[in-house]
């Protein structure tokens, strides 16, 4: 009689760490409850919407979209570093859902700082107007609302 020998490739790790995370996650970037641009009153969540997308007046700034296309390895392998560390015991959920949420607010904010190694110039009278070329950056107000947030199913 032949006898079959089962090999798990960390299909019980996978369970578990499904059943821990039960749909849970991370979302980062603006969040809708942020504070308004402080010359113009305006939202800083419309204020960021209008630069990712542009307007008729704003060229699109995409620093969300970019960002994740560009460092979307990255990001990879940080969930799964992360993932790995949950399903091992090495960290806990929370701590783990935390890691990543700061990991990728810290490297968005990142990204949008440098934004003048990618993203369209500001056009001269707006350099103008704020003092200064880098585009989506004038009060650091629209940067410093990027943040992450724990978020269940």
């Amino acid at each position: 009689m032949a006898t079959a020998k089962i090999i798990n490739r960390g299909l019980d790790q996978h369970k578990r760490l499904a059943r821990a995370l039960n749909g849970r996650g991370v979302k980062v970037g603006i969040q809708a409850d942020v504070a308004k641009e402080p010359e113009s009153g305006a939202d800083v969540l419309d204020i960021a919407i209008f630069n990712e997308y542009g307007t008729s007046k704003i060229p699109a700034r995409p620093f969300m979209r970019d960002f994740a296309e560009k460092n979307d390895k990255v990001l990879g392998q940080a969930m799964d570093r992360i993932a790995t560390a949950v399903t091992d015991g090495a960290l806990e959920v929370e701590a783990g859902l935390d890691n990543l949420g700061q990991f990728v607010e810290k490297h968005q904010k990142a990204h949008i700082q440098r934004s003048k190694s990618w993203a369209v110039p500001n056009a001269p009278s707006t350099v103008k107007a704020k003092g200064s070329d880098v585009p989506l950056i004038d009060h650091a107000v629209m940067v410093n609302a990027v943040r992450y947030e724990k978020v269940d199913k």
